[in-house]
């Protein structure tokens, strides 16, 4: 592929390899009938066929359920039902981000059981599951990568649902850690006409807009599209700080024949922030700071803009023994609009914590290209007069990344007092000719490659095995500096599992899977270590009941982590060619996580929908290169127990267009420490409350209330650094829908 260059100006997708028109241009074309009826004219000829038999794919649809759970998920290269898939799954549906008011995914996983969530800044985000760091995300089934400062929270106007396998999965996605798959399924056109739109408003004067079109494009309906847009602007509770973000999403499904499903679609993203580089700092002894609230450390003219582009194409095709085959493409794109202009603080002093140095960044463009294939093929197989699943595939993925260069320490200032901070007028903004010192991004590109198969196996009527495995190749490489190269062959990852049905609801489960992450360390004979291996322990029971409007499950894991890397002190030191100073390696060190999960989801009485989940997670250094860390759980940041619960009732009769809803937040109490110093949190609960009324069919009202007893608490912390944040008081938001 070409060398990643990228301007400070967004590329729009008119610049864009072999496409040539944006995801509204596209949307509106394919909406005149000239288009539509010349995309599917053969098409037109043919008997419209019944849904499921050329989309399979919506059996795992929640919009329009109205139900909080749902029958199945799309994790496993195909529809898969809950209960039978030997690992914890969680839906999160549309009907929950709507009642909830999750507006991107940052919101969805912070409501998700088994997840946690960290923050590097203001801005940037990360997930965790079992103490491990969430670290790739799949969107439609292929896996995009988020780490980096240029990606965008997902906006869920454009979501059907979010899927989410927690474990080892790299029978699913190849190298990662053990912690959770995450799958964000967008929404897909439908059959009959439709349109909604939704005005809200909210606290720290949010305003926000949604639209969605959704239809046939052609009279046969053999070409169908949708067209998603919103609008989200806001302010903070932190003085200066606030964001524009404004998303489009068209897609296009047209039926090529009686049995094949042509999909393209288009989605672009663009935020404007004022993000800061760290935040409040700690006492010396680790304690917070009296400090307010609305306390922002940065400056008004902080600058963190960003655009996302995708691009999405598959084509399907069913045959008539049931066999059915798919292939999948998406080219990702990342970026800055214009420089990363961001403040950044360190002590001024050892006596009074709340003196600090003040100085600015400033970043050129930076960003990721990113190209992922999938193929899979999926059927029936009679063997032994009984009927067997076996699915086989094939997929591919390369990431280019382009990281900033700039300046940093640009206008120092000393001895500022972060108890007068004002970000409009303590700080003035960086002059022509202000110095700093230079650094230098580093650009790398890492290939994946992976062939994999899993075979479910109906051993006996309420007995089934699931086994498969994933051959992979993985590579790193660094343009400017060959030496940093290294790469992973034929990285073998078993899957077993076995699945018995207790009785038409309530099926025991087991499972084993692995996953592994690489290395870039030499042993003494020159040899690279092998990667790290996760290797996930599962147990449970699943129940699916009233048909499969609510599903219910209890299980225990426990995951190994072995391999990293650590000093061979049988080596020479230093260990010449590869390191100037330590030992050469070994793959000696060995973590565990370990624990259980209970998970409720769905319809449980007509009119009263929950989701609930409580995990407890307790983590373990086993080895490990620092004797300190042994016995100490992997991320002390992560509470050793975790409630998310939401749930809402619409009241019957008379009052049926009435809706209330209430949701929890809670854990545990949480510690960091950092170069002998410690910093606690105690345990918390964050509650929220939803009203809704039906005005009409088509117009509703709904009001929802975050952290409703306006709970004091941090959200990041730590000591030793300026990267504490106050969560959010409390707010609310107020909605009009409109359904036609």
């Amino acid at each position: 592929m070409p060398s990643l260059t990228l301007n400070p100006a967004r590329v729009p997708f008119t610049r864009l390899p072999a496409l040539r028109m944006s995801a509204l241009s596209l949307a509106l074309l394919a909406a005149t009938p000239a288009f539509a009826d010349g995309l599917a004219a053969d098409a037109d000829q043919a008997q419209t066929l019944d849904t499921l038999n050329v989309r399979a794919s919506r059996d795992a649809n929640t919009e329009g359920s109205g139900n909080y759970g749902a029958k199945a998920t799309t994790l496993f290269k195909g529809v898969q039902s809950i209960r039978q898939t030997p690992q914890p799954v969680t839906v999160i549906s549309r009907q929950l981000l709507d009642d909830r008011a999750l507006l991107d995914l940052h919101d969805v996983l912070q409501n998700t059981p088994g997840v946690t969530v960290d923050y590097v800044d203001s801005e940037r985000v990360t997930y965790f599951s079992r103490g491990f760091s969430i670290d790739a995300l799949q969107m439609d089934g292929l896996s995009i990568d988020q780490s980096g400062s240029v990606f965008i929270q997902p906006d869920t106007a454009v979501l059907d649902r979010v899927e989410i396998l927690r474990g080892a999965a790299g029978l699913l996605k190849g190298a990662g850690n053990p912690s959770a798959t995450v799958n964000i399924a967008r929404k897909r056109p439908t059959e009959t006409f439709q349109a909604s739109g939704a005005l809200s408003l909210g606290s720290w004067d949010r305003r926000r807009a949604e639209a969605d079109v959704s239809g046939p494009l052609n009279s046969a309906g053999t070409v169908r599209g949708r067209l998603v847009a919103a609008y989200d602007e806001k302010d903070f509770f932190q003085k200066a700080r606030e964001e524009e973000k404004r998303t489009v999403y068209g897609v296009i499904e047209a039926d090529l024949t009686d049995a094949t499903l042509l999909t393209a679609s288009l989605q672009q993203t663009d935020l404007d922030a004022t993000g800061s580089w760290g935040g409040m700092p700690s006492d010396f002894d680790g304690r917070a700071l009296d400090l307010p609230r609305s306390t922002y450390l940065g400056a008004s003219w902080n600058q963190w803009n960003r655009y996302n582009q995708q691009a999405f194409l598959s084509l399907e095709h069913r045959f008539g023994n049931g066999w059915r085959t798919a292939l999948s493409y998406a080219f990702t794109r990342f970026g800055y609009n214009g420089p990363f202009i961001q403040t950044s603080f360190s002590r001024s002093n050892t006596s009074n914590p709340y003196l600090v140095d003040v100085d600015t960044a400033i970043y050129g463009p930076a960003g990721s290209h990113q190209n992922a294939v999938n193929f899979v093929a999926e059927g029936p197989v009679e063997l032994f007069e009984r009927t067997h699943q076996l699915t086989v595939g094939a997929e591919g993925r390369n990431v280019k990344t382009a990281n900033s260069s700039g300046y940093w320490g640009i206008n120092r200032i000393r001895n500022v007092d972060a108890r007068t901070w004002d970000p409009y007028t303590s700080y003035a903004p960086p002059q022509e000719g202000d110095v700093g010192t230079y650094y230098g991004g580093i650009n790398n590109e890492t290939q994946q490659k992976g062939v994999f198969a899993v075979a479910r196996i109906s051993i006996t009527d309420p007995l089934t095995a699931l086994v498969g495995a994933r051959l992979n190749w993985w590579e790193y490489s660094v343009p400017t500096n060959p030496a940093s190269n290294y790469s992973v062959d034929r990285e073998f990852m078993p899957y077993a599992g076995l699945v018995y049905d207790l009785s038409s609801t309530l099926s025991l489960y087991a499972s084993y899977s692995e996953i592994f992450v690489p290395q870039n360390a030499y042993q003494a004979d020159g040899q690279l270590l092998k990667p790290i291996t996760g290797q996930d322990y599962e147990a449970g029971i699943k129940g699916e009941f009233f048909a499969g409007r609510l599903n219910a499950a209890l299980s225990a894991f426990r995951i190994n982590n072995v391999g990293r890397a650590m000093d061979d002190a049988s080596s020479a030191n230093p260990c010449l060619p590869y390191y100037t100073t330590g030992y050469c390696k070994v793959d000696g060190g060995k973590t565990r996580s370990q624990g259980w999960e209970a998970e409720v989801s769905g319809q449980l009485t007509e009119g009263w929908q929950m989701m609930a989940g409580y995990t407890n997670t307790r983590t373990e250094y086993l080895r490990d290169p620092s004797a300190a860390n042994l016995g100490q759980p992997l991320r002390s940041a992560d509470p050793r127990h975790l409630l998310r619960l939401s749930t809402s009732y619409r009241f019957p009769g008379v009052l049926n267009k009435l809706r209330a809803g209430a949701s929890v937040q809670a854990q545990s109490d949480t510690y960091v420490t950092s170069r002998g110093v410690t910093s606690r949190q105690g345990g918390y609960a964050v509650y929220g409350v939803m009203a809704g009324y039906d005005l009409s069919e088509a117009i509703s009202l709904q009001l929802n209330v975050n952290n409703l007893f306006d709970k004091s608490y941090f959200r990041k912390y730590g000591p030793n650094t300026f990267n504490t944040y106050y969560a959010d008081p409390r707010n609310v938001m107020f909605s009009v829908r409109a359904r036609f």
